[in-house]
């Protein structure tokens, strides 16, 4: 056999194997419906996600009251005595003062021993304006009442088990903080919360989140879970961005639980295509394998303590799950760090390395890992510059957003590649080898400092990698020795494969084409420094003795074509379809105080489609609209439309306690309006405000006379009663914009299939404006 094939062997044989870990992040199959009463059945509950997720149903509209009414039916149908909280909330997150009246439905399964800790399942029933929210979150409902039949079809439980559906999640967690808000009785209620999302329409359900100190609820879900997909690195990375679910507000408080969604199917979500055609029902029945294995477990364990030391936890291929300790990873860091340093003394005592080298592939490393931030930025930049339309979706997430990705890890590969390749004509194979695991070591002790459960990640792909250079460098030590072809080496790539490869994919799935997918360049960059020693022969040719070796042009030439042929493929998929609509983001608002009114669009330029209303727009601020910070909008004049606005009624204005009182009624104007937004300005300072019957923290309003933004989310039709608290007898300035959904049929002009609206609570409505001086 060939020298050169054997060199490539090792690099085919890791190639399959990532292939095979990407694939194996798969959901189960879905169950028919003629399966067994007492299991879970995917088919059986798309039933429930066609009517839930018939049409859009978001908080306050009546297409959510008729979801709730849905609910209730079908929990009495289920044998149980469903009840509707009514619960006020004024909602406090930095920079967003809003209230709501929410509407959860809760129902309880009884145990055999009532009295103790219950099992709380929740997911919100509540869709975002526009979208009729199959995955998000019509799935976990369905899950639940799937699961309620089959658990109501097999032996009870010892637990009571909590079944809640929220209301008000798209709107701030609404539903779920007004559940949470007495910390007390939720702690002495519920002893494990499992909550279910959606992120899209598709792929697996991860367990992307778990409560603080979860040694206990990690080792209960270890023996439970049929088909477990969870990593450490999953909760790290969710910690870091800004966001939330309805598990948020009950891990706050303390409670300790899972938290589950599905990810893939990104451009479905928050979007019209989000129906329950659409939806994968693999994503379904892997919600309902987790929810009715869990609860079955949960529920029939003691709930008392519930917290221990926390576990590091991930998945070393498909849904085989490895758990242990957190507190491991120290030693696992020490041992992994010293070993590398040790090797690289002997390789100095031997010869085989010079501290200069050394930091020639130190510097090399970081070198290429510029180079290909660099390109991947540029690669990104073109797509996006060519491809405008794809800026409507979530993080640029298209429809063919895989094709581009693929063209962006194959550019990195060929790049990465030619690099090395270069470098291997004038550098020691021991030097960029020891340069590069040099240098990867230091993520590694900085992800043990800042998030200690996770640093398995590189701790075992670095821990195999050392190992596998210095069977290298004894092998090279020892002529005389049978020659192994990398097949050591190549087995100790594995744990860099099968770890980093399918965290690639995952990252390519969250951020879409978002600048943040350079996240998945470094984590390549860091498994093709890994994979130095495997990939240094095949990246150079033997010229003959006392010759530098010359660059193999051949990886870095696969590569490249398969770039081009990715770039390819997104561009002849770019066309919107019926089943993949282009989003397009549109609405009108009317200025009544000037009389005056214009579209808007939160698009940088006109599509084809809104090009047919705004036929001479303006990128700029718009500053009688939105405020200065919102920063340049595109918009257009339109026709005044004859509107009706909102209407203020002074209930009372007198002195309290120093200062000015105000009691208001806001009065929404017509009958449609789903949201109420009101800006309090003037001379003078806010010092208080109540509304829904709740007083607004002072923290939350501003030390100095400033604006003051308050949104009411589905105003009662009567009116909105508000107090407002003075400062002194300045005027007070208010401004008060109602929104509808759906913008004026007389001025819009007909949508085809193949367009549908940009998600958000501005997209496609109808906004009154309207000032006031009191």
């Amino acid at each position: 056999m060939p020298n050169s094939f054997l060199r490539w062997l090792p690099l085919l044989g890791l190639a399959l194997l990532a292939g095979l870990a990407v694939w194996l992040v798969r959901p189960p199959q879905p169950v028919p419906a003629t399966a067994p009463t007492t299991e879970f059945s995917a088919y059986r509950a798309l039933r429930d996600v066609a009517l839930v997720a018939s049409q859009p149903h978001s908080l306050g509209s009546p297409a959510n009251a008729q979801v709730r009414d849905y609910l209730l039916t079908r929990c009495r149908e289920l044998g149980l005595a469903p009840s509707v909280q009514e619960l006020s909330l004024v909602l406090t997150n930095p920079g967003q003062l809003a209230a709501a009246r929410v509407q959860n439905v809760a129902v309880r399964l009884p145990g055999t021993q009532p009295g103790g800790k219950a099992v709380l399942v929740l997911a919100h029933y509540d869709s975002q304006p526009h979208t009729p929210g199959a995955g998000d979150d019509g799935a976990g409902v369905a899950a639940m009442l799937e699961t309620i039949r089959a658990l109501r079809a097999g032996p009870p439980l010892q637990n009571d088990v909590i079944w809640l559906f929220t209301d008000g999640e798209e709107a701030g967690l609404l539903g779920a903080r007004a559940y949470a808000a007495d910390t007390a009785r939720l702690r002495r209620e519920v002893g494990v919360a499992l909550n279910f999302e959606g992120r899209g329409n598709a792929g697996p359900s991860l367990t992307f989140e778990v409560s603080s100190q979860n040694g206990w609820v990690m080792r209960e879900y270890a023996k439970a879970a049929p088909y477990p997909i969870a990593s450490s690195l999953f909760y790290e990375a969710y910690r870091q961005l800004p966001n939330n679910t309805d598990f948020t507000p009950l891990r706050q408080a303390g409670i300790a639980g899972l938290n589950f969604a599905f990810v893939d199917g990104h451009p479905y979500y928050h979007s019209p295509a989000d129906t329950p055609g659409h939806l994968d029902l693999g994503s379904l029945q892997h919600h309902g394998s987790y929810m009715l294995s869990l609860v079955r477990h949960f529920g029939d364990i003691p709930l008392t303590h519930t917290k221990a030391p926390d576990d590091t936890f991930f998945n070393p291929i498909g849904t085989w799950l490895v758990r242990y300790p957190a507190a491991w990873n120290l030693p696992l860091t020490q041992l992994t760090i010293s070993l590398l340093l040790l090797t690289l003394v002997l390789a100095y005592l031997r010869g085989r390395l010079r501290w200069a080298g050394l930091a020639g592939g130190v510097l090399a490393w970081v070198g290429g890992l510029a180079l290909l931030l660099a390109a991947g930025w540029g690669l990104l930049t073109l797509v996006a510059t060519v491809y405008p339309q794809y800026s409507a979706f979530y993080d640029r997430a298209s429809y063919n957003a895989l094709a581009y990705q693929g063209a962006l890890l194959a550019l990195a590969l060929a790049l990465f590649a030619a690099y090395y390749g270069a470098l291997s004509r004038f550098m020691r194979p021991a030097s960029l080898v020891g340069g590069a695991l040099l240098i990867l070591a230091l993520p590694l002790g900085l992800v043990q400092w800042q998030a200690p459960s996770s640093a398995f990640l590189l701790a075992w792909p670095l821990l195999a990698a050392t190992l596998a250079w210095a069977w290298g460098l004894r092998r090279a030590a020892s002529p005389g020795r049978p020659a192994t072809a990398g097949v050591v080496e190549g087995l100790l790539a594995v744990p860099a494969v099968a770890l980093l490869v399918p965290a690639i994919y995952l990252l390519l799935i969250i951020f879409g084409l978002s600048v943040l997918v350079l996240v998945a360049v470094l984590f390549l960059a860091m498994l093709l420094g890994l994979l130095l020693p495997l990939l240094l022969p095949v990246l150079s040719l033997h010229t003959g003795p006392g010759r530098r070796p010359a660059t193999s042009w051949l990886l870095p030439g696969l590569a490249l074509a398969e770039t081009l042929a990715a770039l390819l493929m997104g561009h002849l998929t770019r066309q919107p379809t019926a089943a993949q609509p282009q989003q397009t983001h549109l609405f009108y608002v009317l200025d009544a105080a000037h009389n005056q009114a214009y579209w808007l669009s939160a698009a940088p330029r006109p599509d084809a489609w809104t090009r047919q209303v705004l036929t001479r727009p303006q990128l700029a601020p718009l500053p009688v609209v939105l405020p200065p910070a919102a920063g340049p909008v595109l918009h257009q004049a339109a026709p005044v439309l004859p509107l009706a606005p909102a209407t203020v009624k002074v209930l009372a204005d007198n002195q309290v306690a120093g200062h000015r009182r105000l009691r208001l009624l806001l009065q929404p104007g017509r009958a449609d309006v789903n949201s109420l937004t009101l800006r309090l300005g003037g001379a003078a300072r806010v010092l208080g405000l109540r509304v829904v019957d709740q007083s607004v923290p002072a923290a939350s309003l501003p030390p100095t006379a400033a604006a003051v933004d308050f949104q009411f989310f589905a105003p009662a039709p009567q009116g909105e009663e508000v107090v407002v608290d003075l400062a002194d007898a300045a005027p007070l300035h208010l401004v008060v914009t109602t929104r509808s959904l759906g913008l004026p049929a007389s001025l819009a002009p007909p949508m085809p299939a193949t367009v549908v609206p940009a998600p958000g609570y501005n997209s496609f409505t109808t906004q009154v404006r309207q000032e006031f001086e009191l």
